[in-house]
């Protein structure tokens, strides 16, 4: 929360809080995030490729392209949704 002089405070109860992942995880967190961005390149890649196919007027592979760019783009999406869930320890 600003106090208008473009400071930030942070609430008493979440000031001292850890937010680094526990040793181990580092680089299991690392590894999702370059397969994440790595994933997210093909998609654009494909899309883009699909799209100059299509303003090329060229071939019926644009809408396999397309699909499988939007296959990629849905599972981001679920793989973010789970990633949010919290584990409910036993």
């Amino acid at each position: 929360m600003s106090m208008g002089n473009g400071h930030y405070y942070q609430s008493e109860s979440t000031a001292d809080v850890e937010r680094t992942p526990p040793p181990g995880r580092v680089a299991i967190v690392l590894t999702g995030l370059a397969i994440g961005i790595l994933l997210m390149g093909i998609q654009l890649w494909i899309l883009t490729l699909a799209l100059d196919l299509y303003l090329s007027g060229g071939g019926a592979n644009i809408l396999a392209l397309a699909l499988i760019s939007g296959l990629i783009f849905l599972g981001g999406l679920i793989v973010l949704r789970l990633l949010g869930r919290h584990p409910h320890f036993q």
